[in-house]
């Protein structure tokens, strides 16, 4: 191979590096973004009006996020 061919080649690989380079930093930016809006401080806040939920309360501080354990005799054969 020549110089001049040797010389195109890095001139592209260098090009080709600093794109992916800049496409490594700009995902790192947005992995940090989506990683501190899933884990970071919670932005929610009482609204201003007072009104706190349109649903019952009483039944929301129960709920734990789990489906009710059924016993035997819930059931109907």
């Amino acid at each position: 191979m020549s110089q001049k061919t040797l010389e195109k080649i890095i001139a592209q690989q260098a090009v080709t590096i600093q794109n992916l380079t800049d496409e490594i930093k700009l995902l790192r930016e947005q992995v940090a973004y989506l990683t501190q809006k899933r884990y970071g401080r919670s932005s929610e806040q009482m609204p201003l009006n007072g009104q706190t939920s349109l649903f019952d309360e009483a039944n929301d501080a129960q709920d734990d996020g789990e489906r009710p354990r059924r016993r035997h005799s819930d059931y109907y054969l």
